[in-house]
């Protein structure tokens, strides 16, 4: 295994990380760049600094992408509120259950983050001020 230690990319490599996140299949992605899946599959397999990169840039992609759904949830909930006082009682329900779901998960969540909090400040007491 190779463990190539650079301090930058290659034009192809920087090339490939987009097309990665871009693309379907790495058949596509090798496509778009001009390499074969052989080669994409040992930068993502054998090149520490691409990996690096490319998961630098994977968690950039889904963190808009997050982004983008919590700019839209303040208006799915005012659709959901609306569809409350719908004419069919089908649409009434369903919205209702909606709602109601979602505000129990995120209940839940809230409730799991401020347990696991305590576990890790009281595990922390006991290991002698370690944090996790």
């Amino acid at each position: 295994m190779s463990t190539n230690v650079r301090e930058t990319l290659s034009a192809k490599q920087e090339k490939a990380i987009v097309a990665l996140i871009a693309s379907k299949t790495l058949e596509e992605a090798a496509g778009r760049v001009g390499v074969t899946q052989r080669t994409l599959y040992r930068w993502q397999h054998e090149d520490v600094l691409f990996q690096t990169e490319y998961r630098h840039a994977r968690r950039a992609a889904l963190d808009s992408a997050i982004a983008g759904l919590q700019s839209g949830a303040a208006e799915a909930v005012t659709t959901l509120r609306d569809a409350l006082s719908d004419r069919s009682v089908n649409v009434r329900v369903r919205a209702a259950l909606g709602l109601l779901e979602h505000a129990l998960t995120a209940h839940q969540v809230l409730d799991l983050s401020e347990r696991l909090k305590a576990l890790e400040e009281q595990a922390g007491d006991s290991w002698g001020g370690a944090s996790w």
